[in-house]
């Protein structure tokens, strides 16, 4: 939301002001599918993976879908004439996941590119932990951390024919060192790899996302969050910040909301307020306080009723259903 707010805002939109700042620091994603990565391996291992694989997607699928529609109706009805307002084509591309494949639709909202690839490390994730890996998982994560690197080696991905891009774009394959971290880290965490190993794939994680970005900066900062993340996960509880327990329980609870309404929404929300003669910290509070309150009521109304409403369902009833629906 810093980043956004601060510099991503007014670099995308000028009207807004000025950045503040000469460098924006890309991380917050990034961070977002290594944290991802690491709570697959926390909650696959309570129950079935097919269940476990429903409850996921029965969290992320439904407020995503909620927030394309209303980001949408809110830059359809209230954006600015001279920003690039989404069509119905970018409203169905979005709906259906497929706007990091298809080249013809642009995301409605920057944060969106990590849905497919989340739900596609849920589906590998639960087809992969029935069969267990045991040693090979650290030889895994290597092939995740390194492999995308010497494809795409001396712009080998960027000549080759549309449909390899389209694919290798919208599978999210130059993410996939941030999976590999996030597993790392847990197995760290389980005392089932050794600091020094844990700390090269930290190295590899670093130099990887630079080889994919050229952007130095970015990669250094998102090594010092992972360290962060690594002691978060297996050191002691952070009572330093107990006195805070409240309003970071409440972020924890609508971080997903948050992260899916930061962005555009954001920058209407500032954009509003600059044509009522709102100064640039202004529109920041504005922007910040106003997507926490609709956050909060995409978590509330539609993120957890959904929630408790689909997840309890038997998936496998569901399959057999359906199965038997598709044979008549």
């Amino acid at each position: 939301m810093f980043t956004h707010t601060t510099y991503q805002g007014p670099f995308l939109h000028p009207e807004l002001g000025a950045p503040l700042g000469r460098y924006p620091f890309q991380v917050g994603a990034s961070v977002l599918l290594v944290i991802s990565a690491y709570f697959v391996c926390v909650t696959i291992r309570k129950g079935s993976t097919s269940r476990w694989l429903w409850r996921r997607v029965c969290r992320v699928l439904p407020p995503y879908l909620a927030a394309v529609l209303f980001t949408y109706t809110l830059l359809v009805f209230f954006g600015p004439s001279n920003w690039i307002l989404p069509t119905r084509h970018d409203l169905w591309g979005n709906l259906t996941l497929a706007a990091s494949f298809d080249p013809t639709v642009q995301l409605i909202d920057g944060s969106y590119w990590t849905l497919p690839l989340q739900l596609m490390a849920f589906a590998v994730a639960a087809l992969l932990w029935p069969r267990g890996l045991g040693n090979r998982i650290t030889t895994l994560l290597w092939i995740m951390i390194l492999a995308p690197v010497a494809l795409q080696w001396n712009g080998r991905i960027d000549h080759s024919p549309i449909w390899v891009i389209q694919l290798w774009n919208g599978l999210g394959l130059h993410r996939m060192q941030l999976f590999a971290i996030g597993i790392a880290i847990w197995l760290w965490s389980k005392n089932r790899i050794s600091a020094p190993h844990l700390g090269a794939l930290l190295v590899a994680t670093v130099f990887a996302q630079h080889a994919h970005t050229a952007d130095w900066p970015s990669s250094l900062g998102i090594g010092v969050l992972l360290l962060l993340v690594a002691l978060a996960a297996r050191g002691p509880d952070w009572t330093v910040f107990a006195r805070f327990r409240r309003p970071i329980e409440f972020l924890a609870r609508i971080s997903f909301a948050l992260y899916l309404l930061n962005q555009e929404v954001g920058y209407l929300i500032a954009y509003r307020l600059m044509e009522v003669g709102a100064g640039r910290l202004a529109q920041i509070i504005g922007a910040v306080v106003g997507v926490i309150g609709l956050a909060w009521l995409l978590t509330k109304y539609i993120e957890e009723p959904v929630f408790r409403a689909f997840s309890g369902l038997r998936v496998r009833g569901l399959r057999a259903r359906a199965f038997a629906w598709l044979t008549t």
